[in-house]
């Protein structure tokens, strides 16, 4: 008896000051491994782009920008999280704008890190105090939410608020649930789907509380405060950009629908519901490994067997959080993002697994610290094989610093032209400067040739052609060139083809990723 009083659960359960070292070191840890991978001198890239250039308006400006940039996408649904970037911006005295993104991508790695408290929280309403350490092992040291944390995108924020949301909803205590309501309308700000919340908060809110008609009262208090935070941003982002990115976006989805309905007929509406099944199935299956895979058969069984409130909430924001990934995969859209939301969910139901497990060995010091350890090891080894290659990504942004200043024309179908915009855009002896400002350098309209372009060709002959009637005068080529077949074959065989003259290669100066740049002599285009 005196063995199982002392043993490292007991200690986790008994002590407040072992936990919050506990969960003091695991943060720590988690803090550590993302720092290790941060790309401090690398640009941001995509939707993270549009969210820094938002947050750096409205830090200048002081208010939420109305004009759009004829040269930089700022527009999507929502705005919490660059609203919440701007403050801190706003606090910077810098004329670098990547002092800027790597406090974006610092604040994304802080507040992923922060969120092991409300999940430790939320693993005690599930289980005893010791075993919710280990649910924050499963999600501190989930390998995908560690490289997404290193993007600057909505993802941290979004998760830190809808598990705080949970969290506080599963209390007794009218006040902080009243709170969580507040919270929800928040965590809706963030992404326009996150205005879901509200279906399971209500169904269960009238399933606790339907015999009590004083609760009734205070949940349209509730509502009240969720609407009422809602309603001025929602104003204000209508005022700024005609829409308010709540509703506006969730009636577009149906609209979609409607539309491809009207035009394709009935038999589209198979096509979506196999798509959206077959991705659902294929990114879920993606997204439990290597965490979760072998937990989650007799997880999800004990999820369903024996249900009470907190199963049934949990059960409840699962299905309805179904809704926006299964319309994304019907869509044909493919990324795991849209199911990080079930992350917490996923780290919960394993350790019902582990819980059997620890039962039948007996040796709780063991079992805890090796469980612990082999979480944070699989998930640096798998981030070690899966993370995005940091180091090629800055290389291919340094070549395209280069590709600038030889070309003012590009094919569509260069790999990293995203950096390309970075090298176009004059901000960098004249940030900080509003969206508006930013002009392009001297460089004509990229082609728009090639895979994933509107002008698609299966021969060379063809693709030339029309280049020449464009006006490509230079040819950037990677080895891939989305999977264009004849342009592999001019990289690896170049000496073939006399009409193009090398003038850059990556490798003569000392990068490791390869990148050719040749010059096109239509003169002597000669097809075979």
């Amino acid at each position: 008896m005196n063995s199982d009083v002392r043993n490292i659960f007991s200690v986790l359960d008994n002590s407040w000051k072992i936990r919050i070292i506990c969960l003091a070191v695991l943060g720590t840890i988690g803090f550590a491994i993302r720092l290790y991978f941060l790309p401090f001198d690398l640009v941001l890239s995509n939707d993270a782009t549009a969210y820094f250039w938002y947050a750096n308006d409205i830090s200048i400006l002081g208010k939420l920008p109305t004009e759009i940039s004829p040269n930089i996408d700022t527009q999507f649904p929502n705005n919490g999280w660059p609203i919440f970037l701007s403050l801190f911006f706003s606090f910077v005295d810098s004329t670098d704008f990547l002092d800027y993104m790597n406090l974006q991508r610092l604040l994304s790695v802080l507040i992923s890190v922060f969120t092991i408290i409300p999940i430790y929280y939320l693993g005690k309403k599930f289980f005893n105090k010791s075993f919710s350490m280990i649910v924050v092992a499963f999600f501190c040291f989930e390998p995908r939410l560690i490289e997404n944390s290193l993007l600057g995108l909505t993802e941290p924020i979004y998760l830190l608020l809808g598990i705080t949301t949970i969290t506080l909803f599963l209390n007794k205590n009218n006040k902080i649930i009243l709170i969580s309501f507040a919270i929800a309308a928040l965590f809706s700000l963030i992404r326009y789907e996150g205005l879901l919340i509200i279906i399971p908060m209500t169904i269960m809110y009238f399933v606790r509380f339907h015999h009590n008609k004083k609760q009734i009262m205070i949940y349209f208090l509730a509502i009240g405060i969720f609407i009422l935070i809602l309603l001025p941003m929602g104003n204000l982002r209508a005022e700024s950009s005609g829409s308010d990115g709540l509703t506006s976006h969730i009636i577009a989805g149906g609209k979609y629908y409607s539309a491809t309905v009207d035009v394709q007929g009935n038999d589209i509406i198979l096509e979506f519901l196999t798509k959206a099944t077959w991705f659902l199935a294929k990114y879920f299956l993606l997204i439990s490994i290597p965490l979760f895979l072998i937990c989650l058969p007799y997880g999800i069984f004990n999820l369903l067997k024996k249900r009470n409130e907190q199963k049934w909430t949990l059960i409840l924001f699962g299905l309805i959080f179904l809704i926006p990934a299964f319309y994304a995969y019907s869509r044909g859209f493919q990324d795991t993002r849209y199911l990080y939301i079930f992350l917490p969910i996923l780290s919960i139901i394993s350790v019902y697994f582990l819980q059997f497990i620890e039962k039948r060995i007996r040796k709780p010091e063991i079992f805890f610290v090796g469980v612990v350890s082999l979480v944070t090891i699989a998930a640096c080894i798998f981030l070690n094989f899966t993370i995005m290659d940091f180091q090629e990504e800055k290389e291919k942004y340094e070549i395209s610093l280069k590709i600038n200043e030889i070309t003012t024309n590009v094919n569509r179908d260069y790999q990293s032209l995203h950096y390309l915009k970075w090298s176009d855009y004059d901000v960098k002896n004249n940030f900080p400067i509003l969206s508006t400002d930013v002009k392009l350098k001297d460089r004509t309209e990229i082609i728009q040739i090639g895979h994933k372009s509107k002008h698609e060709f299966t021969n060379m002959k063809d693709y030339f052609e029309f280049a020449q009637k464009q006006g490509l005068t230079y040819l950037v080529l990677d080895n891939y060139n989305l999977g264009n077949d004849y342009l592999k074959e001019i990289f690896q065989n170049e000496d073939k083809y006399t009409f193009l003259n090398k003038i850059y290669d990556s490798k003569e100066s000392g990068y490791e990723h390869h990148i050719k740049v040749f010059e096109i002599n239509y003169e002597l285009l000669i097809y075979e």
